[in-house]
């Protein structure tokens, strides 16, 4: 994890967070369907999540490798770039997160393996799983919660 640094998000970053996002989902769940233009996500992460969530980045040789968005004790978003897994930077982000935190939820995928097991790995406990009917892409997902020792 060589020369990473974490600080906010800005409103100047919301392209580059949709790009992350968009590249992430693809290449982590590639039977998701997708339901937004490129266009469509930079509006959502610039109009909903960065006035609204805690949005920070992991950031390398000044280029945006992943985000973490987060509202209350709601994780709502750790994406990073595909280029980029494996190196600590969703470990780095996630800790920050819960440094700051007594306790986060999250909704996963429940297809999503790879997801619910880093979760795991940091703690994090498998407490709803439900048919997907309340998601917007209507897949069978799963809550996870996490709280301080």
């Amino acid at each position: 994890m060589t020369g990473i640094a974490i600080r906010q998000a800005t409103a100047s970053d919301a392209a580059e967070i949709a790009t992350i996002s968009r590249l992430a989902r693809a290449a982590a769940m590639p039977w998701l369907p997708v339901l937004h233009t490129p266009e469509g996500d930079v509006s959502f992460f610039s109009r909903r999540v960065l006035p609204a969530q805690a949005v920070d980045l992991a950031v390398q040789g000044g280029l945006i490798r992943g985000f973490i968005a987060v509202k209350g004790d709601w994780l709502n978003h750790l994406y990073i770039h595909p280029g980029h897994w494996r190196a600590g930077l969703g470990s780095a982000l996630l800790k920050r997160a819960m440094s700051a935190a007594p306790a986060l939820q999250l909704w996963v995928f429940q297809q999503n393996t790879a997801a619910r097991a880093f979760y795991i790995r940091h703690g994090f406990a498998e407490a709803e799983f439900t048919d997907g009917a309340g998601n917007e892409e209507r897949r069978p997902d799963l809550r996870m919660v996490w709280t301080a020792p």
